[in-house]
């Protein structure tokens, strides 16, 4: 979508110069067709979106364009998350819904600030998250159908049930994807108990 904006937009003002400059300013036709082929692909790379995650150049990065990909994944499944919050009548369901949107938020910040990371969430991102977001949309299209026939009351309550489960997976995914932070805080504490006792034995 963005690169044909950027063509759209390139051709247009290519076309543009080209009018001017052949038919109102009278430049030689082959001059005029160059300078506006210049202007075009000048343009179109000028309009390049410049991409970056952690203030690395997503070109530059090992397996970029993947990561960048997951993240517009994980991106889109958090808004479908968030419309389905909203949308949910249920109190309950709707709590344990902003949890996870709230969750899900933020690891998805962590691993913007940490794409290193990135590889070892790839479950997170194309199980785990974009099984939250079917579920919660198809809870709402199903409580949106005003139906209480048995089986989309049981489909209604399963969906409520897994919620829970869908939560304790994120955590325990946040809590791996920091497991490294959380050994050198518990190095830090460690070393300044041992620090203490031998300022205290003096």
């Amino acid at each position: 979508m963005k690169d044909t904006r950027r063509m759209i937009a390139s051709t247009l003002t290519a076309s543009a110069v080209f009018l001017i400059l052949f038919l109102f300013l009278r430049w030689n036709l082959i001059v005029s067709i160059i300078l506006c082929v210049g202007i075009y692909f000048g343009l179109f790379f000028l309009l390049k979106p410049n991409r970056k995650i952690a203030g690395i150049d997503v070109e530059s990065m090992p397996d970029g364009e993947e990561i960048q990909r997951l993240l517009d994944d994980a991106q889109a499944d958090l808004a479908d998350i968030d419309r389905a919050v909203k949308a949910t009548a249920d109190p309950s369901v709707r709590q344990d819904a902003q949890i996870l949107y709230a969750t899900g938020v933020r690891i998805l910040a962590y691993l913007k600030e940490n794409p290193d990371k990135i590889k070892l969430a790839r479950r997170f991102f194309t199980y785990y998250l974009d099984t939250a977001a079917k579920l919660l949309a198809r809870y709402v299209d199903f409580q949106n159908t005003g139906l209480h026939s048995p089986e989309v009351a049981d489909i209604l309550q399963k969906t409520a049930e897994a919620l829970p489960v869908l939560n304790s997976a994120f955590e325990k995914q946040f809590t791996h994807l920091m497991q490294g932070e959380l050994l050198d805080v518990e190095a830090d504490i460690e070393l300044l108990k041992s620090t203490l006792k031998m300022e205290g034995g003096k």
